[in-house]
């Protein structure tokens, strides 16, 4: 096994669920609202948000008598229509969804709690100026924040929102022993005020089930079903799309990826249970996609090889059923028997992580397996283009490096890139020799057949190790992170939207490498979408039309 660099992180696991040592006679029942974050877009709408957080916490506080008296999603019945121009301190963006005032109206008077989902970094810009009206509307409702957000900000949640209480990291503990009125420091995870103003964080993650099969399905009871699965959270509109999360959590540490901060442990539900799901959302609202959720779909291959079995199943008796993979595949967890099998149960495509074709890069990155991820690429690829999955591949332009955790990568031959500060040793990113070596790389897997090569610009989030990496050595273009809007998207790109700004890839070379990239390869994403009456599957999303995240 690699010896690893200081600098590990761990959950915070708890092996049996609360209801196991909760007194439930002692615990009363809280009538609770779940309110959805409004979502910000640079022109339109461009997908639906199923928000299976909010009903995954919520089902589980309904375990211990607690009542969900409103759910309200301001994208919903009309909701995604209403659009209202925000300008952030750099840039310009736009607001979808009911107004503030008609959110806080929506609220029930006699509610005792409100948890609200935050479940992105950009959320801020449209989820403080509401927090702030719920609260002074409903000053004696305790006032709950959580999502990635909170999780990965959450000072700056508690001091600008105006809530009470902010959870990090998963949320169905911490809010169920919130609600069973368990004393706020006594509860790992929360940020909240003293009662002298102070502000208390928990120095621990939210508790999270070892076991997640105990935590009930995500509130069909409760939210809007019916309505979210005609419009995807990838903007499928063509069938209808059932979100799914079969496992939680991912083993590894890539430093671009927020999932270190809330927790590794790699928990899947039963193949059974997954299956029920799927079978009550084909029998009761008619659905015809599952789009999995997963972070690491495949990592225990006679489980997922299970559950695409069943789909396959399905589809041999007649049933149209289609599943998707959106996050991508982990590329070192595929095998030939996954890719045949994922073929078979109807995968309309098959998204491959490459990240880049330069093994120094893979380095920063902290992907696994950093020296032989390309030949494995390689091989993976060609077991999918054989099984006939059309196959995509994702690509992260102008990376600005990162920390090294193996010490086998510290090497004569990457002396000229590495920098040693404090005691610890980091990579420096992508040159134009890396650009070009990607380059090379993607023009090999077209030779293989694969369809298409989907770029995607290097972006610090706060609470990943990028982000940390960036605000160390000053590559972060916009250091007041409260006003900075992170997410890019492919339908209103530009160079002012790129985040990082390093010796090696200014901000605008970002720009120019991704624009290149985009020119030069077919990029496909989601592409089971309807255009009106026009259905766009299988077909490729050409890049003078392009196709949004």
């Amino acid at each position: 096994m690699d010896e690893h660099l200081p600098g590990e992180k761990k959950g915070n696991f708890v092996e049996k669920d609360l209801l196991l040592f909760t007194d439930l006679t002692s615990v009363v029942p809280k009538k609770v609202t779940l309110i959805a974050c409004p979502w910000t877009f640079y022109n339109e709408v461009e997908f639906q948000s199923q928000q299976l957080g909010l009903g995954y916490v919520g089902a589980y506080a309904q375990k211990f008598g607690h009542q969900i008296v409103a759910f309200i999603d301001p994208m919903v019945s009309g909701g995604h229509l209403i659009k209202m121009p925000m300008q952030t301190k750099y840039q310009l963006t736009n607001r979808f969804g009911f107004s503030d005032e008609g959110i806080v109206n929506r609220i029930p008077q006699n509610t005792d709690v409100i948890g609200v989902n935050a479940p992105f970094t950009d959320s801020r810009i449209v989820l403080y100026p509401l927090t702030r009206k719920i609260k002074a509307a409903f000053p004696n409702a305790k006032l709950v924040i959580g999502g990635v957000l909170a999780t990965t900000l959450p000072r700056q949640v508690i001091t600008h929102s105006g809530a009470d209480i902010v959870v990090k990291g998963e949320g169905e503990i911490a809010f169920a022993k919130i609600l069973n009125d368990v004393p706020l420091e006594k509860i790992p995870g929360l940020v909240f005020r003293l009662p002298s103003g102070d502000i208390f964080e928990s120095n621990l993650r939210s508790e999270q089930l070892a076991s997640i099969n105990s935590i009930p399905p995500p509130g069909y009871d409760f939210r809007p079903i019916e309505e979210y699965v005609k419009w995807s959270p990838r903007g499928d509109r063509a069938d209808k799309t059932l979100s799914v999360i079969s496992s939680r959590g991912c083993p590894f540490t890539c430093e671009f990826c927020s999932i270190p901060e809330k927790g590794q442990r790699w928990r899947p539900f039963t193949p059974e249970r997954v299956l029920k799901e799927i079978k009550m959302a084909i029998e009761k609202w008619g659905v015809n996609h599952i789009e999995f959720e997963d972070d690491n779909f495949t990592l225990q291959e006679p489980r997922a090889l299970k559950v695409l079995e069943y789909l396959r199943e399905l589809r041999r008796q007649g049933c149209q059923m289609a599943c998707s993979f959106p996050n991508g595949i982990m590329i070192d967890k595929m095998s030939k028997n996954l890719a045949t099998l994922m073929a078979e149960a109807g995968t309309d495509i098959a998204y491959l992580p490459v990240e880049s074709g330069d093994p120094r890069t893979l380095i920063a990155m902290d992907k696994p397996n950093a020296d032989g991820h390309l030949q494995k690429t390689l091989e993976i690829a060609k077991y999918c283009v054989d099984a006939g999955l059309n196959v995509s591949c994702f690509f992260i332009v102008a990376y600005p490096g990162g920390e090294i955790n193996k010490r086998k990568y510290i090497r004569p031959e990457y002396a000229p890139h590495i920098i040693e500060r404090d005691g610890r040793f980091y990579m420096m990113g992508e040159d134009e020799e890396s650009f070009q070596t990607t380059i090379k790389f993607c023009k090999q897997l077209r030779g293989l057949g694969v369809q298409g090569i989907t770029p995607l610009i290097a972006t610090p989030y706060p609470g990943t190790d990028m982000y940390d990496f960036c605000e160390k050595f000053g590559f972060l273009v916009y250091p007041d992170d409260k006003d900075v809007l992170t997410t890019v998207s492919y339908a209103a790109m530009r160079p002012g939207l790129v985040q990082i700004n390093t010796p090696l890839c200014s901000q605008q070379r970002a720009y120019e490498r991704w624009r290149e990239m985009m020119d030069m390869f077919p990029t496909y994403h989601n592409v089971r979408k309807a255009d009106e009456s026009k259905l766009l599957s299988g077909k490729e999303i050409r890049t003078d039309n392009p196709i949004s995240f």
